[in-house]
């Protein structure tokens, strides 16, 4: 059962309250430990520089403790201190501001056993004395929405069940709420038995991205789990884009893989490579899953990278064609 994200939001008179909803294979109790812990919380964060400057500033936090959190968003710097005012292990816990930017901020997390899997849901209230009614609910209400769901993909990331590509599969169900950019074109490229063999061979060694224009510090056949790197010139700049093998499908008539990116990598996501066949035809699908990088510069350059990224789909669709 891969992660759907949904979310409503309704308005009261002083606040403003929005709820989001994650389904996830995750056991409840894993969940909601890593929900509860200050080192995951900052990893989701990093992009905004947060720190834990006070209170429990490291491992899981408890019924009644206090963290105070400092981030910059908007471009300004915030702190806030808050607390875990209720606790039931492991269906919900709350955690509201005691000082900070807000009039209010209250944020409750509840988590239910789903099917094979877990709901989880975050409802937040929150009024800003910065913000006015109208921009509130156009720039402060959306800006939550993102932040609490890229911190819940994160959360699946830490846990293993982030969703993925999916190569194996024939068709790739949507995500409608997943934060990241999301992907897929299937192109004919050749046909008959001969190109089958060769191109099916061809994918397993890297060759869709080397005739692409790229270079892969490791070219032995793909191999779940194996950290390299790849590099690439644009503008006359060397990038180097580290990821990891997270899937390899070899069989009759399908074959690829995906990789994740790791720490350091231009953009974070997933992207997948397959070849697969109908009767004669030969087709490539490329799938994504992209979203800006945590850390600066490129965290900034994410417009360019996204126009750099069509660019090098559509050389992976000529790379491997007859």
């Amino acid at each position: 059962m891969p992660p759907a994200l949904t979310s409503a939001c309704q308005t009261g008179r002083m606040a403003r309250t929005f709820s989001i909803e994650t389904r996830t294979t995750a056991p409840i109790q894993e969940l909601f430990d890593v929900s509860l812990s200050i080192d995951a919380h900052l990893a989701s964060m990093a992009h905004s520089g947060e720190r834990a400057i006070g209170g429990v500033t490291h491992g899981s936090i408890g019924l009644g403790e206090t963290v105070t959190w400092r981030a910059r968003h908007f471009g300004i710097w915030f702190t806030m201190t808050s607390q875990i005012s209720s606790l039931e292990r492991p269906t919900q816990f709350v955690d509201e501001q005691l000082r900070g930017p807000f009039r209010q901020f209250h944020h409750e997390h509840r988590f239910r056993e789903d099917g094979g899997g877990t709901l989880m849901t975050d409802t937040l209230t929150v009024a800003s004395p910065i913000f006015a009614r109208l921009t509130e609910r156009l720039v402060l209400v959306p800006y939550l929405r993102r932040l609490i769901r890229d911190r819940n993909l994160s959360l699946l990331a830490a846990l293993g069940v982030e969703p993925g590509t999916d190569p194996s599969a024939q068709t790739w169900p949507r995500n409608p709420g997943d934060p990241r950019q999301r992907y897929e074109r299937t192109v004919r490229i050749g046909s008959g038995d001969a190109y089958w063999d060769r191109v099916s061979r061809a994918v397993l060694r890297w060759e869709v991205k080397t005739r692409s224009g790229f270079r892969v510090d490791d070219q032995r056949p793909v191999t779940v789990g194996r950290p390299l790197t790849i590099t690439a010139r644009v503008a006359g700049i060397t990038v180097r884009e580290p990821v990891r093998v997270a899937e390899v499908v070899d069989a009759p008539d399908r074959v690829g893989f995906s990789y994740s990116t790791l720490p350091g990598h231009p953009v974070s996501g997933e992207e997948a490579f397959i070849v697969h066949r109908a009767g004669d035809e030969v087709f490539l699908t490329l799938r994504s899953l992209t979203a800006p990088a945590a850390l600066q510069p490129w965290r900034a350059l994410y417009p360019v990278l996204r126009i750099a990224q069509r660019v090098a789909r559509r050389r992976y669709f000529l790379a491997l064609a007859e």
